[in-house]
């Protein structure tokens, strides 16, 4: 008779755990992966909102360039604490339509494109809720600064745009660095365009 050996079949328990552990880890870096996935994307859309408005701010500007130091807005933000009046743009207000003023002048056109680009339509008329939608309703606290300068020979016009991002900002030193670290200070990003009108 021969004798054989029993072979003992199936896991035991500290292959088991091993495998646990093992698919816990795994698990948690794709976790953080898709954390860190939908901060870029925020930011990435956050930067196609911005790249939108100043785009269309500068065509704005370059429409309107009879009046084009009237978009200067003194190194401040743009106020978007109550519309410009006379509004020189048609408004929705979720009951009517406001048809633009007539008697609207390049500057106040001016103002009035200010207002509209910069400012979400998150204010509201009294007894009524904007329902247009614009890029700055998709970043967060977007700041529009425009600057004018005369030139001898040509105007010159800058517009930077300001926005709270999630994984960018500038360190303790001033540096503008993309990452998510305990180095960000300030968790701004900016975006600049520079044009003659």
């Amino acid at each position: 008779m021969r004798y054989s050996p029993i072979r003992q079949q199936g896991y035991t328990l500290i292959e088991v755990m091993i495998t646990v552990v093992i698919s816990i880890i795994g698990l948690a870096g794709i976790a953080a992966l898709q954390l860190e996935v939908n901060r870029s994307t925020e930011d990435a859309g956050g930067r196609t909102q911005a790249s939108w408005m100043l785009e269309d701010l500068t065509n704005r500007i370059r429409a309107n360039s009879a009046a084009a130091s009237a978009y200067d807005t003194g190194g401040v933000a743009v106020d978007c604490s109550a519309p410009p009046t006379p509004m020189c743009s048609n408004q929705y207000n979720g009951n009517n339509i406001t048809i633009a003023d007539a008697t609207c002048t390049a500057a106040t056109l001016a103002a009035s494109d200010l207002w509209d680009v910069a400012c979400s339509s998150n204010w509201e008329v009294s007894g009524s809720v904007f329902t247009r939608k614009s890029a700055s309703d998709f970043i967060a606290t977007p700041q529009l600064i425009v600057t004018f300068t005369d030139g001898a020979v040509d105007d010159h016009v800058q517009i930077s745009l300001s926005w709270d991002a999630r994984s960018g900002g500038q360190d303790a030193n001033g540096n503008f660095i993309y990452v998510d670290s305990d180095d960000i200070q300030d968790r701004t990003l900016t975006l600049t365009t520079e044009f003659t009108p």
